[in-house]
């Protein structure tokens, strides 16, 4: 089932990221704290906290993860 703008919206407000290009590194910060945009769940899988999606199962496809978006980093406006 498709993700409607109400959900995308409910979960923005739940977790404040209406704006996160004028979020302090604090603000980020926080809201990684808060789990609002990734969680691990009880089989210790990566999961994105909107859509469920699991990300990750095991250390080694963490750290692949984390070096494609190392990878990214440069196409990231700084």
């Amino acid at each position: 089932m498709p993700i409607t703008i109400r959900e995308i919206k409910e979960h923005y407000d739940y977790y404040g990221l209406h704006d996160m290009s004028s979020m302090s590194t604090a603000e980020y910060q926080q809201i990684l704290a808060n789990g609002a945009l990734f969680w691990i769940d009880h089989h210790g899988f990566l999961r994105s906290t909107f859509s469920d999606e699991i990300l990750a199962t095991n250390g080694v496809q963490f750290d692949v993860l984390l070096s494609h978006l190392q990878e990214l980093r440069s196409k990231v406006d700084s």
